[in-house]
C-alpha cells in the first residue's frame, strides 16, 4: 500500500477530481487500500456519533462506546459493502451490465471517504450538517464510482446506486431503532442519532 499515493488521491478527490475513480478501477493493488479507507471512514463516523452522545444529550448512557463506536462502525462498514453488492447485482441482473466486482468495490471504497466528515457531529449547533451532508456526498460519489467502474449509462448508474444506498440506510435505520432505548442506539452517525 503506497500511503503517499493514497493520500494524493484523497486530496484530489476532496477537490472533486473524479479521475481518481478511473485510476483505482484499473489498479488491482488498490483493493485493500480502498477497503481500508471505507473502514476508516466508518470508524470516524462511529467516533462522531460517540462524541455527539457525550457532548450533546444531557444523560448518561450504558454501552456508549460499544454501540456507537464499535458496533456502529462495524455495521456501517458492513452495510456499505452490502450496498456495493446490491449495486453489482442490480447492474448485472436487472440491466445486464458487465461489471468487475473488485473494480466496483475499489471505486466505492474511495467513494465512502466523505463519511469521515461525520466525526465533526459533536459541534452542537451545526451537528445535522455533519450527520446529513456526508451521506449526500457519499451518494453523489457513488454515482461517479459506479459510472467509472462499469461504464453503465446514467439511468442505470443512478438506479443501482440509489437502490444500494437505500438498502444501506434502511438496514442501518432498522438496527438503530431496534436497539435498547436505555442505551445509545447502535448505528453510526445519522442512524443512531436522529432515530433515537
Amino acid at each position: 500500500m503506497d500511503l503517499q499515493n493514497t493520500l494524493n488521491r484523497l486530496l484530489r478527490l476532496a477537490q472533486l477530481d473524479t479521475s481518481v475513480f478511473d485510476e483505482v478501477r484499473d489498479d488491482p493493488n488498490e483493493t485493500i487500500p480502498a477497503l481500508v479507507l471505507a473502514a476508516i471512514a466508518s470508524v470516524l463516523a462511529g467516533l462522531g456519533a460517540t462524541l455527539w452522545w457525550q457532548v450533546i444529550p444531557d444523560r448518561e448512557l450504558d454501552s456508549l462506546i460499544l454501540n456507537t463506536l464499535v458496533l456502529g462502525s462495524v455495521f456501517l462498514f458492513g452495510m456499505y459493502l452490502v450496498a456495493g453488492l446490491v449495486i453489482y447485482v442490480v447492474l448485472a441482473q436487472l440491466y445486464r451490465v458487465t461489471a468487475d466486482l473488485q473494480a466496483l468495490l475499489r471505486t466505492l471504497g474511495y467513494a465512502a471517504t466523505p463519511l469521515a466528515l461525520s466525526v465533526l457531529m459533536f459541534l452542537s449547533v451545526i451537528y445535522p450538517v455533519f450527520a446529513i451532508v456526508p451521506l449526500a456526498l457519499v451518494l453523489t460519489m457513488m454515482f461517479y464510482a459506479v459510472q467509472s467502474a462499469t461504464g453503465a449509462d446514467s439511468k442505470q448508474v443512478a438506479v443501482s446506486a440509489i437502490v444500494g444506498f437505500t438498502v444501506m440506510v434502511l438496514v442501518l435505520g432498522i438496527i438503530a431503532l431496534a436497539s435498547d432505548q436505555r442505551d445509545a442506539p447502535m448505528g453510526a452517525g445519522l442512524f443512531g442519532i436522529l432515530l433515537d
